[in-house]
């Protein structure tokens, strides 16, 4: 067995309720215990070496190799086992090979039911980007279906591990966009009417800011393609343990003048159970207890 490693002194003062810390602890453990590889500078980075194999992501359906398409070598993604880069992937690549036990699990979660699944891409941004929000905001999992009303809608994923808010950066597209009023922010935000009259004085904050801009990039979708779709469902993704993400998303129901599966906050715990429920084989029942394993501290 490999050792454990090294841990991040800092991670008590960003994240207090030491979520974090356990996370960190957590995947150096699998790291060492189940992979029995060794690591680079802290517990929870494969080495470049093991990070190229593949080692972040769960060897079968071909999820790998589906990595390798959308992204070269990059430490986020294919070494730091903290960080939600990879997840989608391991979550949501072997979904996309069976939309039918797809469809049954987020059926779960909506009102009318899905009928089908459609399309589903990690990592995606529409095309020709001055027609939606004009910038680089982007869904870690875009899935496209069609309703049991035979209506089509979009369920735009942000998937979160340990992630927290994040500070505006000076100088920057979306800073020029957070303060210009004309933005196409504040345009898809007053058309959309989903946000109560006080909500847009609060949703740039650091607190609000990414869900609020996933989910514009959403309506934005429905506003210039309303041929197309009549629903958008921001759904984020993350673990129970994560109080801020737990406290932020009952906080941003608060800002909605109507939610009609607007927005999901969903946890992997919650996730899980219908995955479970609806798991059609031993094949994907060894990927769920890999999920679990790998993403739950237990107790």
């Amino acid at each position: 067995m490999k050792e454990i490693g090294k841990q991040y002194p800092a991670d008590s003062k960003s994240d207090p309720s030491g979520f974090l810390s356990r996370k960190r602890l957590h995947q150096s453990i699998f790291r060492a215990e189940v992979l029995n590889l060794p690591y680079e500078t802290y517990g929870n980075y494969l080495t470049k070496e093991d990070g190229e194999k593949g080692y972040n992501f769960y060897n079968d359906f071909g999820i790998f190799q589906a990595v390798k398409r959308y992204r070269k070598y990059n430490v986020p993604l294919y070494s730091n086992m903290l960080r939600s880069e990879h997840i989608p992937f391991n979550f949501f690549i072997p979904l996309n090979i069976n939309k039918r036990f797809c469809r049954d699990i987020l059926s779960e979660f909506f009102n009318p039911n899905i009928k089908t699944i459609d399309r589903i891409e990690i990592e995606y941004a529409p095309q020709q980007k001055e027609r939606y929000l004009n910038d680089r905001t982007s869904f870690d999992v875009y899935i496209e279906y069609t309703s049991s009303y035979s209506t089509r809608g979009i369920i735009g994923i942000e998937v979160k591990y340990t992630e927290r808010e994040y500070k505006l950066q000076k100088k920057s597209k979306q800073e020029e966009d957070i303060l210009s009023k004309t933005s196409r922010y504040y345009v898809v935000s007053d058309k959309c009417k989903l946000y109560k009259s006080e909500a847009i004085d609060i949703l740039p904050s650091d607190r609000f800011r990414q869900i609020w801009r996933n989910h514009l990039l959403g309506e934005s979708i429905l506003i210039a393609d309303s041929n197309k779709f009549r629903h958008f469902t921001s759904l984020t993704l993350f673990p129970c343990g994560n109080t801020h993400f737990v406290e932020t998303s009952k906080e941003y129901l608060c800002l909605l003048a109507k939610n009609e599966n607007n927005f999901l906050p969903i946890t992997y715990e919650e996730f899980f159970a219908p995955c479970y429920k609806h798991c059609p084989d031993g094949k994907y029942r060894n990927w769920l207890n890999y999920l679990e394993q790998r993403y739950i501290v237990k107790g």
